[in-house]
């Protein structure tokens, strides 16, 4: 229809009304132009608070994970290093008894924890991670997850570790039959009856047992140092997250 009349303007030679539908035309294109990054604006907008949500929801679970492992591991540390001063001076202290029984229970064991956000796994595989816009979270992210693929090697490593140790370390005690492991972790060594069948002179005297608790120590002390890294990193990434809440 403007082309139309365009025509005939032309051939009517009356530059002025070509020039006005001329005008009419580019105005026309830039309304719509601009219309339709609006609307991809908006929708990304809208996209963009539904990923930040999945991300504070992943993110919430995430650092409760992580804290009970960071909580296991800095624990089973310090139960390790009481085991090793007991060792050392050849006396188990009554007070020390509920830390060294922990440690014969579960030093070899690990708390695992679920690290990955599959929120940001899913935005980054798809490649449509410049969604987010606020690139102090992106880097965060990034970071978090580069350190994560790190952590897998150490892990892998700490675990072999503990598992060579492992048959060293249980030689020297047996485990109640009726031990039964409640929700509380550290409060197994709260009740009455002993958990654990041991003789700490004969431990104490056993340099095979002594190398496997300083192994121990070792894994649970390195892990710790790794956990408390990643807890770091989540930090961040929630103080991100926070920000974002309305």
């Amino acid at each position: 229809m403007i082309f139309r009349r365009i025509k005939a303007h032309v051939e009517k030679e009356n530059w002025f009304a070509v020039f006005l539908d001329f005008c009419i035309v580019v105005v026309g294109v830039f309304i719509g132009i601009q219309v339709a990054n609006w609307n991809a604006s908006q929708f990304e907008a809208r996209e963009e608070t539904a990923i930040i949500e999945r991300l504070q929801s992943d993110f919430k679970r995430i650092e409760q994970d992580a804290d009970r492992s960071l909580a296991f591991h800095t624990q089973m540390t310090e139960d390790m290093r009481t085991v090793l001063r007991s060792l050392r001076s050849g006396e188990l202290k009554d007070e020390n008894i509920p830390a060294f029984e922990r440690a014969l229970l579960l030093g070899t064991g690990f708390q695992t924890s679920a690290d990955r956000s599959g929120s940001f796994t899913e935005l980054m595989s798809s490649g449509r991670g410049n969604i987010l816009r606020d690139r102090d979270l992106l880097h965060a992210l990034v970071d978090y997850e580069d350190f994560l693929e790190r952590f897998a090697i150490a892990r892998s490593y700490y675990v072999e570790s503990a598992l060579l140790a492992t048959r060293d370390f249980k030689d020297g005690f047996e485990y109640d039959i009726e031990l039964r492991f409640t929700e509380d972790i550290f409060a197994l060594v709260e009740q009455e009856q002993s958990l654990v069948s041991y003789d700490f002179e004969m431990l104490a005297s056993d340099p095979t047992f002594y190398n496997a608790v300083e192994e121990l120590l070792f894994v649970h002390s390195g892990f710790t140092i790794w956990r408390s890294r990643i807890s770091d990193r989540i930090d961040i990434i929630q103080q991100n997250l926070a920000a974002k809440e309305p």
